[in-house]
Formats: structure tokens, C-alpha cells, sequence
């Protein structure tokens, strides 16, 4: 998957909801070598406060929580100014 810092993905996380997706923007970049996706999650409202609460308890836990990826959708950029 190509993505970069310009583009926006849809999570779904069932620990939140098994029906809801919500778009979050990419800041991380599939260039630098490391097979990682970054998102920036702002608590917005009842569903993005139940995801940072399971992200923050899932610290705690060695299972961790599961996102399904929808995306990325947007500008495609090599960086170029």
C-alpha cells in the first residue's frame, strides 16, 4: 500500500463500533522504509473519546485493539515542491 502524509484513511474499530467508519488523516509516509501507517485521532466526539479510551487501555493489555483500513483516498504526492 503507497500512501503519504496528504491522503486520509477510513477506520472501523469494533471495540468502538462494528458498523461506524471515520475518516482520520495520514501522517506518515510509506517512502520512509518502515511498514507502519500513522493516523492523527483528535477526540471529536462520543465515538473518536471510546477510541482514544480503548487505545489508552489497550496499553495496558498485551492484545491490543484491531482497525479495519479503508483507503488511503486523496492527493498522491513523491514529494515533489
Amino acid at each position: 500500500m503507497t500512501y503519504n502524509p496528504l491522503n486520509f484513511v477510513f477506520l472501523q474499530v469494533r471495540e468502538v463500533s462494528w458498523f461506524q467508519w471515520h475518516p482520520f488523516s495520514v501522517s506518515s509516509s510509506s517512502l520512509d522504509g518502515r511498514s507502519h501507517l500513522t493516523v492523527l485521532i483528535k477526540v471529536a466526539g462520543k465515538w473518536t473519546q471510546k477510541l482514544r479510551d480503548e487505545i489508552l487501555n489497550a496499553r495496558n493489555h498485551a492484545s491490543g485493539i484491531r482497525a479495519a483500513v479503508e483507503g488511503p483516498y486523496g492527493y498522491r504526492s513523491l514529494y515533489h515542491l
